[in-house]
């Protein structure tokens, strides 16, 4: 018997970015910007594939989707809800940033959706009733496709606590062996694939302990995965973030197995034509905020992008406005992935929303100098901790006001080897001054004296004392050594 065969396309992480926009590539060690992604192009390039499948084909979306801009906070996520309808999605599971608006309003986004939201380890914490669907079952190029959802536990863990109220979310290697057993039992499907939104280094261990995988479509940790990993014979693939790429995986199978795959990682870039009916529906859906998010508010003479652990020039601004706002000695923001680059020129309210589509509050508190390293202690634990499943996804903790020196392949608890605090040695008994915005942050919610400024109104406020800005990487903040 020949193989029959099945392609499916995977997006991930695209965080609400629906149009073309600035992008990083990076060539011999340096950012390079180039403008790629939106919807529209990806609408192109799925519409080609099913016709040249034949329909044989699945367009799934892995999660991220309805937040990281300000029209999607504005709309808390359905803003994107008419483009992902129309681009004819199979099925997706919910991100951790799908919950940012709470249960209720993401039960609202789900039933918009004309594709079905799938997640086998999400629960009600009161009465065990599953949140959404486990799992689906559909007919590809011949095949019996069973497809498993599964989120990251991150959401009640060590985000803020409205994001998970009354939910519980199962450990991945729990729930998913329970899920992919009932699916080969009752349905008997030719193809395995599960649809994960957990972090690369979570998922190549489920990979190693979960039997039954055929594919796993990773996402969260936004890696750009040119080749995929294969674990055992399971095909790991995951495709960037941003709306910026599609990862393209044709799968041969063959009484049950997988034969072979051949695999590409799509870049959305301005090569590819926008499809005219998606590209439409963009345009609709943004209109009603183009005045908003189009105000002026100064100039950056850095390129501002947020594509490296340990510090970026994107958090380094924001840093930046909060000790400009406060006069306070540190300042604090979480380590986030999301928001697409800024090259130098103009920037708009509408780059400031996608910078911090949260927009917390800024608040000040006093922390010792102990109380500070041991909060670098655990955000280097939270991306560094050497069991995967013990690693929380974002980048290490944004700070301005300081310096520290790490070894990252030291345990926990014994990574940072030298602090500076406002140009000196840092004293563990010394009480400082430190301004943070956002429970993530504040570590759980911390409580501190407000300032009444959100994080929006401290960026726009330090373009008004300071533009054009600059926040480059010439004093690093973290030494890795």
């Amino acid at each position: 018997m020949a193989s029959r065969h099945v392609t499916i396309i995977q997006q991930n992480d695209i965080h609400a970015q629906m149009e073309t926009h600035w992008e990083v590539f990076w060539r011999n060690g340096r950012p390079d910007y180039r403008r790629a992604g939106g919807l529209a192009r990806a609408a192109s390039v799925v519409k080609r594939i099913r016709e040249e499948t034949r329909g044989a084909c699945l367009f799934v979306d892995c999660g991220d989707t309805i937040h990281g801009t300000g029209p999607a906070q504005w709309t808390e996520g359905q803003v994107v809800v008419p483009v992902m309808n129309a681009l004819g999605v199979t099925c997706m599971t919910p991100g951790n940033w799908e919950f940012g608006f709470g249960p209720a309003v993401l039960r609202e986004r789900v039933s918009e959706l004309a594709c079905p939201t799938i997640a086998c380890n999400v629960s009600d914490a009161t009465t065990g009733k599953p949140e959404f669907l486990p799992s689906i079952v559909k007919e590809a190029g011949g095949l019996l496709v069973g497809l498993v959802g599964v989120t990251s536990p991150i959401v009640t863990e060590t985000m803020p606590e409205a994001f998970g109220a009354g939910l519980r979310i199962a450990d991945p290697l729990e729930a998913l062996p329970r899920a992919i057993a009932r699916l080969r039992r009752e349905h008997k499907v030719d193809l395995l694939v599960v649809v994960s939104h957990v972090g690369l280094p979570q998922e190549l261990r489920i990979a190693r302990e979960v039997e039954g995988i055929d594919v796993l479509l990773s996402s969260h940790t936004h890696n750009r995965l040119a080749v995929p990993l294969v674990v055992g014979r399971t095909v790991v693939i995951q495709s960037g973030f941003s709306g910026s790429f599609l990862g393209c995986l044709d799968i041969g199978v063959e009484e049950g197995r997988v034969t072979g795959f051949t695999h590409e990682l799509v870049t959305l870039d301005e090569s590819i034509e926008l499809d005219p009916e998606v590209d439409s529906i963009v345009k609709a859906q943004l209109s009603p905020f183009r005045e908003r998010t189009g105000v002026v508010l100064g100039e950056t003479r850095t390129a501002l992008n947020r594509m490296t652990v340990l510090e970026s020039t994107m958090d380094n601004l924001l840093t930046d406005a909060y000790l400009d706002l406060t006069g306070a000695d540190v300042a604090f923001s979480h380590g986030w992935r999301y928001g697409a680059p800024v090259v130098p020129g103009e920037v708009t309210l509408g780059d400031l929303w996608q910078i911090v589509p949260t927009n917390p509050d800024v608040v000040t508190m006093e922390m010792t100098g102990e109380a500070i390293r041991t909060r670098l202690e655990a955000s280097l634990e939270s991306v560094y901790a050497a069991d995967p499943m013990r690693q929380k996804g974002g980048y290490v903790i944004r700070v301005s006001g300081l310096h520290a020196v790490v070894r990252l392949n030291n345990p926990k608890g014994a990574r940072v080897e030298q602090l500076d605090i406002a140009g000196a040695p840092a004293k563990a008994d010394r009480v400082y001054r430190v301004a943070a915005a956002g429970e993530q942050a504040l570590e759980g919610g911390q409580e501190g004296e407000r300032t009444g400024l959100t994080a929006v109104e401290a960026l726009e406020r330090y373009f008004a004392r300071h533009s054009p800005v600059e926040a480059d990487l010439t004093h690093a903040r973290f030494v890795a050594v």
